[in-house]
């Protein structure tokens, strides 16, 4: 037997805050799992030890109003038409889909080129595979999640947008994009920066840092040992070489033990929003080994 709640529920029912509830959830001390609807899910034995292990009374485990007599409803609820757009092996994420309209609301592009986040999920239900491969709207979405922040029904929209690019072909991925995943698989950043232009530019801001307001000042590359391995959003040395002093100035000013790698220093992997699951686990690996080549204990990336 299956017991559905939502944090906010727990947390009126134990008397303690939501966050607590999370980390709960987070540790293991609620053994959950993530349900449609923003929901939860859990073992009714498991929830009535916990019930038991801070003196509560279980609630039943019977939800929502139950047909009459012991005739039962069967439902069939709406069942995604094709298994390839799935972003999750359980479907029941687009069984509740209310077509509310909050995600588009929340969209900070809804409406360019027909980009409607409702539609995505529609479609994607309906079995218009092709379609949502071949859109050319799928490719506006930024992936800032705001649609699935907003969902009242906590439905994967990004995780359906990002399933539906890695199904197109690398090659009709649009330019820019695929481009900068080459780039950064062929020379380490998505811009195709040369090593030695790079490294002349940080040694140039690194002096004029120094001069303008941190004495003593050089840019640590290649630093073993330090605390906190940089990465770095490639368009920052490429039109605004400027802003990184900003993070400069602040280890500066307290102390903090960092350094930027000569190689693979890009930060931004634009193989998660291409959909390309193996150029993202290259360039995700390549990070790590910095971290472990350099024995840093900490990773700042710009995004």
């Amino acid at each position: 037997m299956i017991y559905e709640f939502r944090v906010n529920d727990m947390a009126r029912e134990f008397g303690v805050h939501r966050n607590t509830i999370r980390n709960w959830i987070k540790s293991g001390t609620i053994k959950a799992t993530e349900g449609p609807g923003r929901r939860y899910l859990m073992e009714w034995s498991d929830y009535q030890a916990l019930c038991k292990r801070f003196g509560k009374t279980p609630n039943s485990p019977v939800t929502g109003p139950q047909p009459a007599g012991n005739q039962k409803k069967s439902i069939e609820p709406v069942r995604l038409k094709s298994k390839k757009t799935r972003p999750h092996p359980d479907p029941s994420w687009a069984d509740v889909c209310l077509t509310c309209g909050t995600c588009a609301s929340a969209c900070p592009i809804a409406g360019i080129d027909d980009l409607d986040p409702r539609k995505v999920v529609r479609m994607a239900m309906l079995g218009m595979t092709e379609e949502l491969i071949q859109a050319d709207w799928i490719w506006k979405c930024t992936m800032c999640a705001k649609c699935e922040e907003a969902c009242p029904m906590d439905v994967k929209i990004v995780q359906l947008i990002r399933k539906i690019r890695s199904l197109r072909p690398r090659d009709n991925v649009p330019g820019p994009v695929h481009k900068g995943v080459v780039n950064c698989l062929e020379r380490g950043n998505n811009l195709g920066i040369p090593k030695e232009d790079f490294l002349f530019l940080l040694e140039e801001l690194g002096e004029e840092l120094a001069e303008e307001s941190c004495p003593g000042f050089s840019t640590p590359v290649d630093v073993r040992g330090a605390r906190i391995l940089v990465t770095v959003n490639s368009k920052e040395p490429f039109a605004e070489p400027d802003d990184m002093k900003w993070w400069w100035k602040i280890f500066y000013a307290a102390g903090e033990s960092w350094t930027i790698s000569s190689e693979n220093w890009e930060g931004v992997n634009w193989g998660l929003f291409s959909g390309d699951d193996e150029a993202l686990r290259t360039i995700v690996g390549r990070i790590v080994d910095n971290m472990k080549r350099l024995n840093c204990q900490g990773l700042l990336l710009p995004e």
